[in-house]
């Protein structure tokens, strides 16, 4: 029999929730995946129906899974992920960092602050906000894995700001995370999809 991947580790999945829609987002995705290769979880979503989806999900695939709704960009919720995930796993092994949305970004010259403030605080304060909660108690144990997921617009042309200059912003962060914490054992990676078939893309 094949070990199965993640067993024994604990993962925090943000930005887990389903939204509507005939394909499958990267979220659910990766929680599936996840779930399948043994690992427990923690699932965070800002909204609940999209996260119930979820959690409803991998109850099925028999899959052990707790469910917190927070909005990442506030720091005290981001606390009391990281503070959840300890009172029911003692530890965190991974986490998933899958935030971002590029609705309402507009050319340089079109685009007004309330929408760039909107977008950056999503697509990298929250999960700067999450890291930094999360760290200590990689920290502590020695030992941790964090991916945050940006794109391959961060790299690429595109006739929108916000959306961009966000996933840069990812890459920047993940590489600091990586070197600075590299010697308590912890691992840090950005993943650079590029245009994919979810409901957010889809339905933008």
């Amino acid at each position: 029999m094949n070990q199965k991947r993640l067993e024994g580790k604990v993962a925090i999945i943000v930005g887990a929730g389903q939204q509507p829609g005939q394909t499958i987002g990267n979220g659910r995705a990766v929680t599936e995946r996840f779930a399948q290769e043994g690992a427990s979880l923690l699932i965070v979503d800002v909204n609940e129906d999209f996260l119930e989806d979820t959690y409803k999900k991998i109850q099925s695939l028999g899959g052990t899974v707790f469910k917190i709704v927070a909005d990442i960009t506030n720091e005290y919720a981001c606390k009391k992920v990281a503070q959840a995930c300890m009172q029911h796993f003692q530890r965190v092994d991974i986490l998933h960092n899958n935030v971002g949305l590029s609705k309402g970004d507009k050319k340089t010259t079109e685009l007004d602050t309330s929408t760039w403030d909107y977008i950056m605080d999503r697509n990298l304060k929250g999960m700067f906000m999450m890291c930094k909660n999360v760290l200590p108690l990689m920290i502590a144990q020695k030992s941790g894995c964090i991916i945050n997921i940006s794109s391959t617009a961060s790299r690429a042309a595109r006739p929108t700001l916000t959306y961009k200059t966000s996933k840069a912003g990812v890459n920047a962060m993940t590489q600091h995370i990586a070197i600075e914490n590299a010697p308590h054992g912890i691992r840090a990676n950005a993943i650079l999809p590029g245009l994919m078939d979810t409901p957010m893309a889809i339905n933008r």
